[in-house]
């Protein structure tokens, strides 16, 4: 039997991401690659079928580490906090990968390349428009 909408639950509620400071808009994450212009330095999002309508979400070519514009110190990314803000986020289950060819890869349930794409621009700023591709869409 097809419940009316909102008889059983209630709606969903709609995420909006944060503007990020004009601090974080000069930010030049770019420093976290290895070299600027070449095609390693792309953060890759695709989507896997699995069975029937489910599917995964994989962002690989994520930078180990990134260097802050003004100190010019290198940090390495906490792949473990990054995961749990987009498994919170997103409302679904994900999992790190370490791969020695490819890197750390981020696994995450569900077809959610274009909100994975905006989190990792907006609201980390660690990578930029430009160095992300969306595989499939």
């Amino acid at each position: 039997a097809i419940l009316a909408q909102g008889a059983c639950c209630p709606p969903p509620r709609v995420l909006t991401a944060k503007r990020p400071s004009a601090a974080m808009e000069k930010f030049d994450v770019s420093g976290g690659f290895e070299t600027k212009g070449s095609g390693q330095n792309k953060v890759h999002i695709r989507m896997q079928q699995r069975n029937g309508r489910k599917s995964w979400t994989t962002v690989q070519g994520f930078p180990e580490s990134v260097r802050l514009p003004k100190s010019g110190r290198v940090l390495a990314v906490d792949f473990d906090k990054l995961l749990r803000g987009l498994k919170k986020s997103f409302r679904t289950n994900g999992t790190l990968i370490k791969d020695e060819e490819h890197g750390t890869i981020i696994q995450l349930q569900g077809d959610i390349r274009k909100e994975v794409a905006e989190f990792l621009i907006d609201a980390t700023a660690i990578v930029t428009k430009d160095q992300i591709m969306i595989h499939g869409s």
